[in-house]
C-alpha cells in the first residue's frame, strides 16, 4: 500500500515537475527559496532538515490566504476544522488538538511570532499582514517545546519598518459579506518604526434557524501595533499588541436522528435551535469572545557568531459560546461554555553560528497558564427524562428503584401512572414522571425547568531547559542533535452541582453534567518531568539537492483531569509518546522546488477520550498503542514566466494497534479521527494579459481529500464518516501596472459541494449525534490599494 502510494505520488508530481529535472545540469540559477526561521536562525528553507511547509507574504498573497482552513488546504497533512473561532480542531498528520478542557494538553503546538497561543479556545486568531507562516511536521521537542507531539505552527506577524507604506482593502459578496482591512506604516527615525494593522470580516450564517436568525456566521474584528527599533549596535526590539473579537452566530448542530419540526434530518438545511429565555443573561445562541495579548521580542549580537535572544509574553482570552446541542426544534436543552484563560511566559536563547563547522542554540523557558471553563445547562425537564428513559443505563436505574426487571419497567410504569406505553419512547409527548422517592407513592411531582453546572480549572507552571547543536562534519554532511528537560506543576479543580431544587435525579445525582458531592469544589495536584530529543543527518547530494532523516521522540504531557467516575474524582492520562523515523529531501529547480518526507510513527498512551453515557461527562483515555505511516510532498513550479503551479500530496495510513501485549485494545484497528488516507492540492497562477496597463492574472484551486472518521470509535455512530470530497476555489485579479490598486473577483467552494466539518458532537452524549455542514459556495469583490 505504502510503495504503490509512493508511487502514485511520484507520478502525480512528475506531471508537474517532470519538464524541470533536465534543468539539473544546466547552469541557470536556481530559483530563490523561502528563508524561514524553523530552527532559530534565518536558513533558506532548502537548508532546514524538517519537514516544513512555509508561505511568505507573497505566496500567502498569491494562493489567497486568508484564514487558517485556506492555509491547511495547501499543507500536506494539516487539517483544520472550524465549528466557531471557539471551537477550533487542528490536526497534524491525524493527531488532533481541540478539547477545550483546561486541563487538557496539546498535541499541535500553535505560535504567533514565539508565543504559544496553543489553548484551544484562544488559538483561532485572524491572519492579516503577515510576514510568514512555518508549518513544521513531526516532532519538534527541541523546536516548539512542550505539547509539539507532531510539530507546530508558528504565525509570523509584519513588523515595523523605518519608512513609510500603508495599503487598505474592503469587499462585500453573498451571505451579506462584508471585509474591511489594511495596513499604516509610519517611520520615526534610523531604525525605528510603528505600524497598525486591522482587519474587520463578517457575513450571515448559511443554514437558517427556524426558530430565527442564521448558523455558522462570522463576526470578527482584530487590530495589531507594533513597534520595532533596529540599532546599529546588533540590539533590536519589537513590541507587539493583539486584539481581536468574535461575535458571530450559533452553530449549527443539527440533529441526525430527530427531525426539525416539518423539516428532516439533512445537515445542510435549516435547522430549529432554541435558546431558553433568560438563560445566561439572554445572550442567545452565539459566540462572545476576546482574546489580547502583548509580546516583546529583543535580540542582541554580542559578536558576529554569538546572539542572545528574549521573547516575552502575556496573553488572555475571555469566551462565552451558547448552543442547542440537540438541534432538532426542542425546548430541550441548552449549554454554555464560559472559558477564561491567563498565560505568561519567558524565554531566553543564546544561539552561536559562525558560519563554520559548528552551530548551537542553548535556552530555557518558564511558562505559567491559568483558566477556567464552565459549563452552565437548563433543561426542560419532562423533556429529558423521557429521552434519558430510552437509555439502557437509565432504564436499569428506574427498573432497580421499582424492583422489576429491566424489561418490565414500561409495562409496568404504565400501570403505575395511567398513561400508554406509548408515552415512554416519544419525547414530543413527555410524561410527568419523577424519581425522587415520590414513584413508590404513586404521586409524580410537576417537573419545570432544570439547572446544573459543573465547572473546572487548570493551572500549570512549567520550567523548560533545551539545547541542539549542528556539527558540520563535511561541507556536504552535517549532525543535529537536540534535547528537552521539562519540568511541570499541575493543579486542576472543579465542580458539578445544582442550580435550582432537581427532580432529575438517578441514585443520587444528577444524569446531564459531572457531579461532585453536594456540588463542593475538589481539587488535586501533581508533578512530571520528563525527557525529550532528536537526532538528524543531513546531506547535501548537491547545490540543488538536500537530504536528512531523523529521529525524533515527541511528548504531549501527562493530564490530570477532573473525572467524576474515578475514586477521589481525578485520574491521570500518562503522558503520550511517539518515536518518529523520517526521511526526507529538498530539490531546488531553477522554476520551482520539490520537497517532501516519508514516515512512520509509534505512539505509546496513544490519548482519546470517551463518554460516560450516564453523566455525560468527557473522560480522557488511553487507548494504548498505535501506528502510522506516511509520505508528504510539495511542489512549485513555473511551467512558463506566466504560469505557476503549487501542488501536494499527503499519505496517512494512522490506526490504533490491534492488540497491547497480545490483549485486544478496545479501538483496535481504528483510524485516528480527522485523518484522511489521501490529500491532494493543486493551484495555479496564471497571467491572462500583462500591457502598460496591468495585469489580469487566474488563480484557481483545488483540493481534495478521502474519507475520515470523527471519532476514533470509528462505528459508535451512523454517519460519522465523511466521504472523499473536493473544494474549489478561484480568484480572478487585475492589477495595475505600478501595483498601487488591484480589483479582484473570488469565489469559495465553486461547485457548491456538501460535506461536513463535525459530527458527533454533545449531542452524542444522549445518544443523538448532531451534524454541522461545511460552507456551500460564497463569492464576492474585492478592491485593494497601496501606498
Amino acid at each position: 500500500m505504502i510503495r504503490k502510494s509512493i508511487l502514485m505520488s511520484a507520478v502525480a508530481l512528475g506531471a508537474v515537475s517532470a519538464p524541470a529535472f533536465a534543468e539539473l545540469n544546466e547552469t541557470a540559477q536556481p530559483v530563490e527559496v523561502i528563508r524561514v526561521t524553523t530552527q532559530f536562525r534565518e536558513q533558506s528553507l532548502a537548508e532546514v532538515p524538517v519537514n516544513v511547509t512555509a508561505f511568505n507574504a507573497e505566496l500567502i498573497d498569491r494562493l489567497d490566504i486568508r484564514n487558517l482552513e485556506d492555509m491547511a488546504a495547501f499543507t500536506p497533512g494539516l487539517v483544520v476544522q472550524e465549528q466557531s473561532p471557539n471551537n477550533t480542531g487542528y490536526s497534524l498528520r491525524g493527531i488532533t488538538t481541540d478539547s477545550g478542557d483546561t486541563y487538557a494538553e496539546s498535541r499541535v503546538a500553535i505560535f504567533q511570532d514565539g508565543i504559544s497561543i496553543t489553548r484551544s479556545r484562544g488559538s483561532y486568531v485572524e491572519l492579516f499582514d503577515m510576514e510568514r507562516i512555518e508549518v513544521a511536521k513531526g516532532p519538534q521537542p527541541t523546536l516548539f517545546g512542550r505539547g509539539a507531539l507532531i510539530g507546530g505552527i508558528n504565525l509570523i506577524q509584519n513588523k515595523a519598518e523605518d519608512d513609510f507604506s500603508a495599503s487598505a482593502f474592503a469587499g462585500i459578496g453573498n451571505y451579506d459579506q462584508r471585509e474591511v482591512g489594511g495596513h499604516v506604516n509610519y517611520g520615526l527615525g534610523d531604525g525605528l518604526g510603528l505600524r497598525l494593522a486591522g482587519v474587520h470580516r463578517s457575513r450571515d450564517g448559511h443554514i437558517d434557524n427556524l426558530l430565527g436568525g442564521t448558523l455558522q456566521g462570522r463576526d470578527v474584528s482584530a487590530v495589531r501595533g507594533v513597534f520595532s527599533a533596529r540599532l546599529d549596535n546588533g540590539f533590536s526590539f519589537d513590541l507587539i499588541g493583539n486584539y481581536q473579537e468574535d461575535n458571530g452566530p450559533g452553530t449549527s448542530f443539527k440533529s441526525g436522528v430527530l427531525p426539525t419540526p416539518g423539516g428532516d434530518t439533512s445537515p445542510y438545511t435549516p435547522a430549529a435551535l432554541f435558546t431558553f429565555p433568560g438563560f445566561e443573561d439572554n445572550q442567545g445562541l452565539g459566540l462572545d469572545r476576546t482574546v489580547w495579548g502583548v509580546t516583546a521580542l529583543a535580540e542582541y549580537a554580542l559578536s558576529d557568531a554569538w546572539t542572545l535572544s528574549s521573547i516575552t509574553g502575556y496573553r488572555q482570552f475571555d469566551s462565552r459560546e451558547v448552543f442547542d446541542p440537540i438541534g432538532a426544534g426542542l425546548d430541550l436543552i441548552n449549554l454554555a461554555e464560559d472559558a477564561r484563560g491567563r498565560q505568561s511566559s519567558q524565554e531566553f536563547r543564546l544561539t552561536y553560528d559562525a558560519g563554520d563547522r559548528v552551530a548551537a542554540v542553548i535556552g530555557g523557558t518558564w511558562f505559567y497558564e491559568s483558566g477556567t471553563q464552565r459549563i452552565p445547562l437548563i433543561v426542560n425537564e419532562a423533556r429529558a427524562q423521557a429521552l434519558l428513559l430510552q437509555t439502557p443505563a437509565v432504564q436499569a436505574q428506574f427498573a432497580q428503584q421499582l424492583g422489576v426487571p429491566t424489561a418490565a419497567l414500561f409495562p409496568t410504569l404504565s400501570f403505575l401512572l395511567g398513561v400508554p406505553a406509548s408515552d415512554f419512547t416519544n419525547i414530543f409527548n413527555p410524561f410527568p414522571l419523577s424519581i425522587g422517592g415520590t414513584l413508590a407513592a404513586g404521586v409524580p411531582v410537576p417537573l419545570g425547568v432544570y439547572q446544573e453546572e459543573a465547572a473546572n480549572s487548570g493551572r500549570t507552571e512549567a520550567f523548560d531547559l533545551f539545547g541542539e547543536i549542528t556539527l558540520r562534519a563535511t561541507d556536504r554532511l552535517s549532525f543535529t542533535a537536540g534535547l528537552r528537560y521539562t519540568d511541570e506543576r499541575k493543579h486542576t479543580s472543579g465542580y458539578g452541582g445544582f442550580v435550582n431544587a432537581p427532580n432529575l435525579i438517578v441514585g443520587g445525582r444528577a444524569l446531564l453534567l459531572p457531579g461532585t458531592p453536594n456540588g463542593a469544589v475538589v481539587g488535586q495536584s501533581a508533578s512530571f518531568d520528563d525527557v525529550t530529543w532528536r537526532v538528524v543527518a543531513a546531506y547535501e547530494v548537491n547545490d540543488r539537492l538536500n537530504t536528512w532523516v531523523s529521529y525524533a521522540r515527541g511528548r504531549r504531557p501527562d493530564v490530570l483531569a477532573l473525572d467524576t467516575t474515578a475514586p477521589g474524582f481525578f485520574s491521570v492520562a500518562p503522558a503520550e509518546i511517539v518515536d518518529s523515523l523520517e526521511a526526507g529531501a529538498f530539490l531546488t529547480l531553477d522554476r520551482g522546488t520539490v520537497s517532501g518526507s516519508i514516515f512512520r510513527s509509534e505512539y505509546e498512551n496513544f490519548q482519546s477520550s470517551q463518554f460516560d453515557p450516564f453523566d455525560g461527562s468527557l473522560v480522557p483515555t488511553n487507548a494504548g498503542e498505535a501506528t502510522q505511516y506516511g509520505l508528504e510532498l510539495q511542489a512549485n513550479y513555473a511551467i512558463t514566466d506566466a504560469v505557476e503551479v503549487y501542488t501536494t500530496y499527503a499519505y496517512n495510513l494512522a490506526k490504533i494497534n490491534n492488540t497491547l501485549g497480545g490483549v485486544p485494545q478496545e479501538f483496535g484497528g481504528n483510524r485516528f479521527r480527522y485523518a484522511p488516507e489521501h490529500a491532494v492540492s493543486i493551484g495555479v497562477r496564471a497571467e491572462l494579459f500583462s500591457n502598460e496597463m496591468g495585469t489580469l492574472s487566474l488563480l484557481p484551486a483545488y483540493s481534495w481529500q478521502s474519507h475520515i472518521f470523527f471519532d476514533e470509535d470509528n462505528q459508535r455512530f451512523a454517519g460519522v464518516r465523511q466521504d472523499s470530497y473536493g473544494l474549489l476555489r478561484a480568484r480572478l485579479r487585475f492589477e495595475s501596472a505600478d501595483m498601487r490598486w488591484y480589483g479582484e473577483a473570488f469565489g469559495n467552494n465553486l461547485t457548491d459541494e456538501q460535506y461536513l466539518i463535525d459530527a458527533g458532537n454533545t449531542g452524542a452524549t444522549f445518544g443523538l449525534p448532531t451534524f454541522i455542514a461545511g460552507s456551500p459556495r460564497t463569492y464576492g469583490v474585492r478592491l485593494g490599494v497601496n501606498f
